[in-house]
């Protein structure tokens, strides 16, 4: 009989791997018919340090040494990307606005999902929208071990900001000595909208660490530097006649089908990334371990060649209109009869660099035979975030070196107990876990005039916004195993939040939003019947999202930006249902979920492109609602090859349901939800030391907009139907000295699919990468 997946099996298959013959590796004939192994099941007895406490949530595993072998991975959300139900908006390798959206909360609504490391979070609970990306970067992808993929907030240990769901990130400590290097080479060709030229990048991993006795070290040095292809394509509406006569651009639609025309781009997105890391360990006891993290990161980016297409009749660049005192302000340009205007904004160049503190101490394991502890504080601090852009670009006649600077002041600080039993009351049938958490988070930006851009010089002040939240929760919830292969489990939440600090200050005005403090309590609850290879949980919960900081206070208008916060906003709330049925394999599974979700008063972050300025603005919908299902089939060995295989789909829809204060939304589909999502991945072992892999991921088109108007395809400010193949093969090198090195390439969307998600995504990009470990 089949061992299940809930006890952690393990096939010694290798034997049968090494069977296929290869050269330089085969056993001579009178050898191997003498030496037939059996494979051997084993089971892991090794107990957890803390007990699983997120039964009731869908969850998916992720083995990073598995995904590996078909992901041509840069970044540590790479591992992620063929998870079911999952989206992660990463535009270019290096963005730092790598944003996640988790089932029905989409790539925007990033205070629906939440992400840790090793207890510490990477989530941002200040921002959202492509500002509220997780810190991805904190964590460099070699030390990553394996991560949990949560699906709604259905544990009492996480609150409403797990509405889409959780990703808890494993690292690993060393048991011995361990040193690992690898580098890895990245070229992306480039042939859009007027660009032809080929993109590089890189990345190096250094790190090492060791153990003595009850103390372990690890240390690690992670470098990534890239060009991305240009974010943001110059363009805009077309309307009646008249202006300066140019050559050049070429005519492109709107989102919305309205003629429109592209003349230009932002420049290359170039990014550099710098993470210091050292963690320590210390055992307490074999069951009872400790960890103190102190991660330093720097990064910096600059976009300073922008591209215009406006020539005039002598063939001389035009960069937009300016006024006499090199301020950006509209020219008006005609191209076939047809007007257009362009700011001199749409040709600025820009730069920023943020530098950020992060420290975390945890504590996790046994202390006492029945009682665990998983606790953990962490402190984050960008405590440098400024970015600078200037009015107008440095060729136009009439620049000054004017622009504007911005500062951002954000931190944050959590603290989480958790306890936990299965032996409540001194019953064995009872689990029991409870615990405490507190986050406060603070958010402030300033806008400055510069009259000296390339000296870094603030003139006038233009806006001060910003405030703070802070959460208060306690959470328990009991397990209670009646009956053999049956369990019931009941938990509630209950959180206390508040509000504080608002502020809006410009030029022309001042104001200060009261304090505001609210409680909520969720409840939950799942029933689990699980007879020998087979798992049937139903899970419900009723959960609270509390607005944050740039939901509430943040307002700032910039040259292409304008930010529009909403401080009466009230929390939202759902009721939220999974059922789950899985059934084991042998080296596999196959699993569905059905879910329904039904939110009130859901904030909507909406991004809006008016010409060439882009308006994010927060609003509650008064209902929606959502319906899907997703189905997984993981096999390794299928049909008892060498071929390992995955493949998983999600369907689902959301839709506006109510909606007094704008009825024409009834019935629209939410924006940036597909309503069909595909992953797979086959990877062949060709040799115990040589792997090939191939994989695509398929997603339908979305609406950019709730209004449902952008219909138009490959447009920038759409989102598009795409399927993406990408190649990768890995060979293993002898052993030499100890020393383990592998080699491998790959290609990431061999089709050179031209697609775009608001923003332009990668074209066919080229990777290699060497590595060595000790």
């Amino acid at each position: 009989m089949p061992t299940k997946n809930k006890i952690a099996p393990a096939m010694v298959l290798l034997p049968s791997v090494m069977s296929f013959p290869a050269s330089g590796f085969a056993a001579p004939a009178s050898e191997a018919d003498a030496t037939k192994l059996e494979a051997v099941e084993v089971t892991s007895t090794e107990q957890p340090l803390f007990s699983k406490t997120a039964k009731a949530s869908p969850t998916h595993e992720v083995q990073v040494k598995e995904v590996e072998k078909f992901v041509n991975a840069t970044t540590v959300e790479d591992y992620l990307r063929f998870s079911p139900s999952l989206n992660i908006r990463k535009r270019y390798i290096g963005d730092p606005n790598g944003s996640l959206g988790m089932r029905g909360s989409n790539v925007f609504q990033t205070a629906h999902s939440m992400v840790f490391a090793d207890g510490m979070p990477l989530h941002n609970p200040l921002r959202t929208s492509f500002n509220g990306a997780p810190r991805w970067s904190m964590v460099s992808p070699s030390e990553v071990e394996s991560a949990d993929v949560l699906y709604g907030p259905f544990s009492a240990q996480y609150g409403g900001n797990s509405f889409g769901g959780v990703v808890n990130l494993n690292t690993r400590m060393p048991d011995r000595f361990e040193a690992h290097l690898d580098a890895m080479g990245m070229f992306q060709t480039l042939h859009r909208g007027g660009r032809n030229e080929t993109l590089t990048g890189y990345k190096t991993n250094i790190s090492a660490g060791n153990r003595f006795d009850k103390f372990s070290i690890f240390g690690s040095y992670n470098r990534l530097e890239n060009e991305g292809q240009p974010m943001t394509p110059r363009t805009t509406a077309l309307s009646g006649t008249g202006g300066i006569a140019v050559n050049g651009p070429f005519n492109e639609p709107q989102p919305n089908t309205s003629p429109g025309i592209y003349y230009g781009d932002d420049g290359l997105a170039r990014t550099t990334t710098d993470l210091f890391k050292v963690k320590i360990g210390y055992d307490f006891t074999p069951d009872l371990q400790g960890r103190f993290t102190v991660a330093y990161e720097e990064r910096a980016g600059e976009s300073n060649d922008p591209l215009s297409l406006l020539k005039d009749a002598s063939g001389k660049t035009l960069w937009g209109g300016a006024t006499a005192s090199g301020n950006s302000a509209n020219a008006t340009y005609n191209l076939d009869g047809s007007r257009f205007r362009v700011p001199g904004s749409a040709f600025n160049v820009s730069e920023s660099e943020r530098q950020t503190i992060n420290l975390g101490l945890g504590l996790k394991g046994k202390i006492s035979n029945d009682w665990s502890i998983d606790t953990n504080a962490s402190y984050y601090d960008a405590f440098r975030d400024k970015s600078v852009s200037s009015s107008l670009n440095s060729a136009h006649p009439l620049n000054q070196n004017k622009g504007q600077i911005n500062d951002i002041d954000a931190w944050w600080a959590n603290y989480d107990l958790k306890l936990s039993t299965d032996n409540f009351l001194e019953n064995k049938d009872l689990s029991f876990m409870g615990g405490y958490q507190f986050n406060h988070a603070s958010l402030n930006n300033k806008t400055y005039n510069s009259n000296n851009y390339t000296a870094g010089s603030r003139a006038r002040i233009t806006n001060d916004s910003g405030g703070a939240t802070q959460t208060n929760s306690v959470f328990s919830q009991l397990e209670w195993r009646f009956m053999p292969d049956w369990a019931v489990m009941a938990g509630v939440r209950l959180d206390n939040w508040q509000a504080m600090e608002g502020h809006v200050y410009t030029a022309t005005s001042t104001e200060n939003y009261a304090d505001r403090d609210a409680s909520r309590i969720s409840p939950k609850a799942s029933l689990e019947f699980s007879p020998d290879v087979w798992t049937f949980r139903y899970s419900f919960s009723k959960a609270y999202r509390f607005p944050i900081a740039e939901e509430l206070f943040l307002s700032n208008s910039r040259f292409n930006s304008t930010t529009v916060a909403y401080p009466g906003l009230g929390p939202e709330n759902g009721y939220f249902h999974n059922l789950m049925a899985q059934y084991d394999l042998p080296r596999g599974f196959v699993r569905a979920n059905f879910f329904y979700d039904l939110i009130n008063d859901e904030i909507a972050n909406t991004l809006q492109n008016f010409g060439n300025v882009a308006v994010t603005t927060f609003q509650p919908i008064e209902q929606t609602e959502t319906i899907g299902v997703d189905l997984t089939f993981q096999q390794n060995r299928l049909f008892d090859l060498p071929l390992d295989f995955m493949v998983n789909g999600t369907f689902m829809n959301k839709k506006i349901t109510k909606n007094s204060r704008n009825t024409g939304l009834v019935g629209n589909e939410w924006d940036r939800i597909p309503k069909l999502q595909v992953n797979t991945s086959a990877t062949y072992h060709i040799l115990p030391v040589w792997d090939f892999s191939a994989s695509v991921r398929y997603r339908s088109d979305v609406f950019q907009r709730l209004d449902n108007s952008d219909t138009q395809a490959n447009v920038f400010g759409g989102t598009d139907e795409y399927t993406f193949v990408d190649l990768k093969t890995s060979y293993q090198l002898p052993v030499y000295h100890n020393l383990k090195s592998t080699i491998s390439a790959g290609i990431d969307n061999v089709l050179d699919q031209n697609v775009y998600e608001n923003h332009p995504f990668p074209l066919r990009t080229y990777f290699v990468k060497a590595s060595i470990d000790y």
